[in-house]
Formats: structure tokens, sequence, C-alpha cells
């Protein structure tokens, strides 16, 4: 089990559902579970915290 780290869209800018915000993508990654496999991004928001969020719960934002 590998959690490789895939850096395409680095520096995307994607819109946070969660916490209504935007934020820019580091890279993304496969969180490995007992019974699932989930995408998950790394990302830093606005005040340049760095978070994990799920893929599901971004979306990139078109400028």
């Amino acid at each position: 089990m590998t959690n490789e780290k895939d850096r395409t869209m680095f520096g995307t800018k994607v819109f946070n559902h969660k916490t209504q915000k935007q934020g820019i993508l580091l890279y993304s990654w496969t969180n490995i579970y007992a019974d699932a496999e989930v995408p998950f991004a790394t990302c830093v928001d606005e005040d340049g915290r760095k978070y994990n969020i799920d893929m599901d719960s971004i979306t990139p934002v078109e400028e």
C-alpha cells in the first residue's frame, strides 16, 4: 500500500464546499481505508493553512 502524491493539478484554485471558501490544491492522493479507497486532496486555504479534504467536497474554480 502506497500513498503516492499526484501533483498534476498543483496550483489549481478550488472551492471548498464545506467552508464555502477558495483554496489552492497542492496534490491529490488516495486514502486507503479497510473497506474503501477514497480520493483526497491536500490544499491550502486563504489563510495559508494546509488541510486534507475528500475530492467530492471541492470543485475547481475557473478564472
